[in-house]
């Protein structure tokens, strides 16, 4: 009799515990995710929360989704994905692995990179498969071979990666959400002011304030998603830039004035641990507008200019660097062996030929050169060696040494891909460019499941954080073309685990 008291219980245990989980599921099905920020990574998180069956409010400050997604231009990386396979490329992620790493100085958090390097081929294809039509390559600095994926022209114009990504996916999320619009809520010219902690410590809402509305506003939430970006235009009061490298915070930026570390000051006054905060990354190639050479605000001449075969000179007309080698190693180059512009800084110049232009794109060099006018058109190197100002000689002599260099496939600063040759009688397209702020390493801390980390290294229960408003992905310095990724990647991971049931515990009786 005793024993059938026993099964009587446990049967009765085991049907509560599954009248529990049919209740949880159900309040899974109605669990809500807020996403703060607009960019690739809330995008992304928006997402595979969405596919998580959440409910997801999507908080951005601007008056449009984007932020500085929508400014990249050079591309997104991807190891064994399909375009490479369709190229001929054969690549692997101990390799990819390797060149995030080596870019970084092995600052990096190995197990996150780990995570970007064998995510990345899944990243890109799942682009591709909501019509991001990722079918070009190009080596950027610091790859060992060719993985930063492009968009191709489309009727003889220009498609800008980052700008078309953005464009796709967030078309992609309303379609997703169409015969459930309620699932979906966008609220843009919102800024986020605040978490929300309950009395576990666990965050709940966000404080938010509507340009639209006179008082903020709490969004409650089962779990808030951090992705509002990094803080490269950070010259506010409480100034990141100014707090953590004060070094960099003369330079110009190519970000938009939106970069101020909102998010990460945040997460910061609830006690979440920040990582890396003084590696603050110089792109080495910032256009200098003959129009303003003075601007703050200065636009990126995309790595893959370089990539496609444009080489650097200094005043001297002569090269001084490998010019795909990593970013800080570029910058350091231009500041030691080239001369400094009173209004603007380390000025190099930057040259391409029609081999070079082809390689790159003629729509999207167009744009530069017609529609913005960075570019100067010399008619053969006669022309170059006036533009520069130096003597015809000395240039002749250097594109000579570099012609040299392809042959054997090697120069003296270490350069070992040579996409083109120069000849002396053939056009030259030549633009001025200086160092610029361009990324931040640094940001809060998050593990493998993007969970934001607190100082005593336990985690915040519903916060997760991607995107540059995170840091340890890419040490001490960022590869090109992992910007877009970390953003994809780590974007859908905290979707994901932002949308996920907890599965209740099995009662111990049982």
């Amino acid at each position: 009799m005793t024993s059938l008291t026993v099964s009587w219980k446990s049967v009765s245990l085991l049907v509560s515990y599954v009248l529990l989980l049919g209740s949880q599921v159900k309040m899974d099905e109605q669990k809500h995710v807020v996403v703060i920020g607009g960019g690739l990574a809330g995008l992304s998180a928006s997402y595979a929360a969405l596919r998580g069956n959440a409910k997801v409010t999507l908080v951005e400050g601007e008056k449009a989704v984007g932020g500085n997604s929508a400014k990249a231009t050079s591309g997104i990386n991807g190891c064994r994905t399909s375009t490479q396979l369709a190229h001929g490329i054969d690549d692997d992620t101990e390799t990819f692995f390797i060149d995030t790493i080596k870019a970084g100085h092995d600052l990096n958090n190995r197990e996150l990179v780990s995570l970007l390097v064998h995510s990345s081929g899944d990243a890109v294809e799942r682009l591709k498969s909501i019509g991001v039509q990722l079918d070009e390559l190009v080596v950027l600095g610091g790859h060992s071979i060719k993985r930063t994926h492009r968009i191709g022209p489309k009727d003889g114009k220009p498609v800008p990666v980052g700008f078309t990504i953005i464009r796709t996916m967030f078309d992609h999320l309303k379609k997703l959400t169409s015969s459930q619009p309620d699932h979906f809520e966008v609220r843009t010219n919102t800024l986020a002011r605040g978490f929300v902690i309950d009395e576990n410590g666990a965050v709940v809402g966000v404080r938010v304030k509507s340009a639209s509305a006179p008082d903020e506003e709490v969004i409650s939430a089962d779990a808030v998603v951090l992705a509002t970006g990094g803080f490269s235009n950070d010259h506010t009061n409480n100034s990141l830039l100014k707090e953590f490298a004060k070094d960099k915070i003369a330079y110009p930026t190519t970000n938009g004035p939106f970069a101020i570390g909102s998010g990460v000051k945040m997460a910061r006054a609830i006690g979440a641990s920040l990582i890396d905060m003084d590696k603050v990354q110089l792109h080495p190639t910032g256009f200098v507008d003959p129009a303003s050479p003075a601007e703050g605000t200065k636009f990126l001449a995309a790595e893959a200019l370089r990539g496609s075969g444009g080489i650097l000179l200094n005043e001297k007309g002569q090269r001084f660097a490998n010019e795909l080698g990593p970013r800080d190693y570029l910058t350091k180059q231009i500041e030691a062996f080239c001369g400094k512009d009173q209004s603007v800084g380390h000025v190099a110049f930057l040259v391409l030929n029609d081999a070079a232009v082809d390689a790159f794109g003629r729509p999207a060099f167009g744009f530069y050169w017609n529609v913005k006018g960075f570019f100067t058109k010399a008619d053969d190197g006669e022309k170059l060696a006036e533009v520069i100002g130096v003597p015809s000689s000395q240039l002749n002599t250097t594109l000579s040494e570099y012609n040299e260099a392809t042959k054997r496939r090697q120069d003296s600063f270490g350069k070992t891909i040579f996409p083109t040759t120069f000849e002396w009688k053939e056009p030259f397209y030549v633009a001025k460019i200086t160092p610029v702020i361009h990324y931040t390493m640094g940001g809060v801390a998050i593990d493998n499941q993007t969970r934001v980390l607190k100082n005593d290294g336990s985690v915040f229960r519903g916060l997760y954080a991607a995107g540059e408003v995170s840091g340890g992905v890419h040490g001490g310095n960022r590869l090109g073309g992992n910007s877009l990724l970390e953003c994809v990647v780590f974007g859908h991971i905290a979707g994901l685990e932002a949308s996920r049931r907890t599965p209740l515990p099995v009662p111990k009786d049982l």
